[in-house]
Protein backbone atom coordinates (compact mmCIF):
# COMPACT_ATOMS: atom_id res chain seq x y z
CA UNK A 1 0.00 0.00 0.00
CA UNK A 2 3.02 2.25 0.28
CA UNK A 3 1.73 3.88 3.45
CA UNK A 4 4.37 6.05 4.98
CA UNK A 5 4.29 7.80 8.32
CA UNK A 6 1.99 10.79 7.92
CA UNK A 7 1.63 12.82 11.09
CA UNK A 8 -1.78 14.34 11.73
CA UNK A 9 -2.93 16.62 14.51
CA UNK A 10 -5.65 14.29 15.77
CA UNK A 11 -6.80 10.67 15.62
CA UNK A 12 -9.77 11.41 13.33
CA UNK A 13 -7.45 12.74 10.63
CA UNK A 14 -5.22 9.68 10.99
CA UNK A 15 -8.21 7.34 10.71
CA UNK A 16 -9.50 9.22 7.66
CA UNK A 17 -6.08 8.94 6.00
CA UNK A 18 -5.93 5.20 6.69
CA UNK A 19 -9.50 4.65 5.42
CA UNK A 20 -8.78 6.55 2.18
CA UNK A 21 -5.62 4.51 1.69
CA UNK A 22 -7.55 1.25 2.11
CA UNK A 23 -10.30 2.46 -0.21
CA UNK A 24 -7.72 3.34 -2.88
CA UNK A 25 -6.07 -0.08 -2.48
CA UNK A 26 -9.44 -1.83 -2.80
CA UNK A 27 -10.32 0.17 -5.90
CA UNK A 28 -6.99 -0.50 -7.64
CA UNK A 29 -7.14 -4.22 -6.77
CA UNK A 30 -10.71 -4.56 -8.05
CA UNK A 31 -9.91 -2.83 -11.35
CA UNK A 32 -6.77 -4.92 -11.92
CA UNK A 33 -8.65 -8.12 -11.00
CA UNK A 34 -11.42 -7.38 -13.52
CA UNK A 35 -8.90 -6.48 -16.23
CA UNK A 36 -6.90 -9.69 -15.66
CA UNK A 37 -10.06 -11.73 -16.29
CA UNK A 38 -10.29 -10.02 -19.71
CA UNK A 39 -6.59 -10.80 -20.43
CA UNK A 40 -5.42 -7.21 -19.90
CA UNK A 41 -2.37 -7.56 -17.68
CA UNK A 42 -1.11 -4.00 -17.32
CA UNK A 43 0.66 -2.69 -14.24
CA UNK A 44 -1.24 0.05 -12.43
CA UNK A 45 1.22 2.71 -13.59
CA UNK A 46 0.59 1.65 -17.22
CA UNK A 47 -3.19 1.79 -16.71
CA UNK A 48 -2.91 5.32 -15.31
CA UNK A 49 -0.58 6.40 -18.15
CA UNK A 50 -2.90 5.02 -20.84
CA UNK A 51 -6.07 6.42 -19.25
CA UNK A 52 -4.46 9.87 -18.96
CA UNK A 53 -4.46 10.11 -22.75
CA UNK A 54 -8.19 10.90 -22.69
CA UNK A 55 -8.80 14.48 -21.66
CA UNK A 56 -11.75 16.61 -20.63
CA UNK A 57 -11.82 20.06 -22.22
CA UNK A 58 -13.84 23.00 -20.94
CA UNK A 59 -14.29 26.06 -23.12
CA UNK A 60 -15.63 29.36 -21.78
CA UNK A 61 -16.81 32.03 -24.21
CA UNK A 62 -18.52 35.36 -23.62
CA UNK A 63 -21.00 36.42 -26.30
CA UNK A 64 -22.01 39.92 -27.39
CA UNK A 65 -24.64 40.11 -24.64
CA UNK A 66 -22.00 39.33 -21.99
CA UNK A 67 -23.51 35.90 -21.32
CA UNK A 68 -20.97 33.21 -20.54
CA UNK A 69 -21.25 30.00 -22.56
CA UNK A 70 -19.59 26.94 -21.03
CA UNK A 71 -18.99 23.86 -23.24
CA UNK A 72 -17.49 20.72 -21.71
CA UNK A 73 -16.41 17.73 -23.83
CA UNK A 74 -14.24 14.62 -23.63
CA UNK A 75 -11.69 13.65 -26.22
CA UNK A 76 -12.12 10.41 -28.16
CA UNK A 77 -10.43 7.45 -26.42
CA UNK A 78 -7.46 5.77 -28.08
CA UNK A 79 -7.83 2.00 -28.77
CA UNK A 80 -6.09 0.95 -25.53
CA UNK A 81 -8.39 3.18 -23.47
CA UNK A 82 -11.42 1.83 -25.33
CA UNK A 83 -10.22 -1.72 -24.59
CA UNK A 84 -10.08 -0.93 -20.86
CA UNK A 85 -13.53 0.69 -20.95
CA UNK A 86 -14.97 -2.33 -22.74
CA UNK A 87 -13.38 -4.76 -20.28
CA UNK A 88 -14.85 -2.85 -17.32
CA UNK A 89 -18.24 -2.24 -19.04
CA UNK A 90 -17.80 1.54 -18.84
CA UNK A 91 -18.97 4.16 -21.30
CA UNK A 92 -16.17 5.57 -23.46
CA UNK A 93 -16.76 9.06 -22.05
CA UNK A 94 -17.78 9.99 -18.50
CA UNK A 95 -20.39 12.37 -19.88
CA UNK A 96 -21.82 13.59 -23.14
CA UNK A 97 -21.19 17.11 -24.42
CA UNK A 98 -22.47 19.57 -21.83
CA UNK A 99 -23.37 23.15 -22.65
CA UNK A 100 -24.57 25.77 -20.22
CA UNK A 101 -25.24 29.48 -20.49
CA UNK A 102 -24.79 31.84 -17.57
CA UNK A 103 -26.81 34.97 -18.19
CA UNK A 104 -25.55 38.39 -17.25
CA UNK A 105 -26.71 38.94 -13.68
CA UNK A 106 -28.69 42.12 -14.28
CA UNK A 107 -29.89 43.96 -17.37
CA UNK A 108 -29.73 47.73 -17.59
CA UNK A 109 -33.06 49.56 -17.17
CA UNK A 110 -33.24 50.83 -20.76
CA UNK A 111 -32.00 47.59 -22.30
CA UNK A 112 -34.39 45.48 -24.41
CA UNK A 113 -35.35 42.03 -23.12
CA UNK A 114 -33.06 39.21 -24.23
CA UNK A 115 -35.55 37.64 -26.63
CA UNK A 116 -36.16 41.00 -28.31
CA UNK A 117 -32.40 41.51 -28.75
CA UNK A 118 -32.04 38.09 -30.35
CA UNK A 119 -34.98 38.73 -32.70
CA UNK A 120 -33.52 42.12 -33.75
CA UNK A 121 -30.21 40.51 -34.74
Amino acid sequence: MDLRPIYHKNDDATNAHLNLGLLAYWLVSTIRYQLKHKDIKFEWSEIVRVMNTQKCVTTLVTNQYEDTINVKRCSEPIPKVQQIYDALNFKNAPFVKKKSVVLKSELKKNDKPILQRIMDD
